[in-house]
């Protein structure tokens, strides 16, 4: 019997026209790189799930590049002996077509030894190989490794061009769905494009799309009732659940979800978005982050 796909990979985009970029520039960039066969070293960074390394499947895909010329490396796995034996090997072998991609995925992640060391790689063989590298920070990078790539930055993508590849898939599905619930899911997964797909699924286990399913498997399902808690202005129930759900890595993330749904608090927004951006600041300097987003909480009530 055949497993059926995850969603994620199913509804991965096949082709450049089903990649959601920042801008119609940005587009045509990569437009331009399949018309002319041929591209630059690449360097493509944004925070987890822009879509930097489906852009770069997609990408070698529609240039035509045949498999056997293609070598995945994840960086923050590999050690530097095995990447240099791996690049080398693989980039002295006769290739397929005009040339080979050596795909650096999470490339912030290999120290700097490892860098320098590609540094000098990617010199040698930059006749008959290219390579695409993926990035969450790019201050990670030695300048040496960024000065031999065009650098791509992947912002945020717009959040109304998610919910309508959310309601795609849903509607590819045979799904059923309420437009504000996808609206809460979309928000609350923002901007990761991957997780938006992952929540879609857990919560049309039913075969019907509903985010009250009590499934409990999906992380977000805490960030919900958050969403819930600041629609309603219940700031202080926001703080306890946020002090009670979030991990120590997650509350800097809670001041951007905040911002990021800032329009859907019942308060003065321009005010709003002063006081959190103020605690946010205070969030790197303080010892005790959940006393720090309590006050943020509290604050925001008495601006009501």
């Amino acid at each position: 019997m055949q497993l059926n796909s995850l969603w994620v990979e199913k509804h991965k985009p096949k082709s450049l026209d089903q990649v959601i970029f920042k801008n119609d520039q940005e587009r045509s960039l990569f437009e331009k790189f399949v018309a002319d066969k041929s591209i630059p070293n690449l360097l493509l960074v944004g925070t987890q799930g822009t879509g930097k390394t489906t852009t770069s499947s997609v990408l070698i895909k529609e240039l035509g590049v045949d498999p056997m010329d293609v070598l995945r490396i994840n960086c923050s796995d590999e050690k530097i002996d095995a990447m240099r034996d791996k690049v080398k090997t693989f980039a002295y072998t006769m290739s397929v077509g005009p040339f080979k991609i050596v795909q650096l995925e999470e490339l912030d992640y290999a120290g700097p030894d490892a860098q320098a060391l590609l540094r000098v790689l990617i010199q040698d063989v930059s006749e008959f190989c290219r390579f695409i590298a993926t990035a969450n920070y790019v201050n990670k990078i030695i300048p040496a490794i960024q000065s031999r790539f065009q650098k791509i930055v992947f912002s945020l993508p717009a959040k109304d061009d998610i919910l309508l590849r959310a309601a795609e898939i849903l509607e590819a599905e045979k799904i059923p769905f309420e437009v504000d619930d996808l609206d809460k899911v979309v928000s609350t997964t923002y901007p990761d494009i991957r997780s938006t797909i992952t929540s879609l699924e857990i919560y049309s286990s039913s075969g019907q799309f509903k985010i009250n399913n009590g499934s409990g498997q999906n992380i977000a399902d805490w960030k919900l009732s958050l969403l819930d808690l600041l629609e309603g202005g219940a700031f202080k129930e926001a703080a306890k659940l946020v002090n009670a759900s979030a991990t120590r890595e997650e509350l800097q993330d809670i001041f951007t979800f905040v911002y990021q749904n800032i329009t859907r608090l019942p308060v003065p927004h321009d005010e709003a978005i002063i006081l959190v951006a103020n605690y946010a600041y205070k969030h790197a300097f303080i010892a005790d982050g959940g006393l720090n987003m309590t006050a943020m909480f509290i604050e925001l009530s008495m601006l009501k």
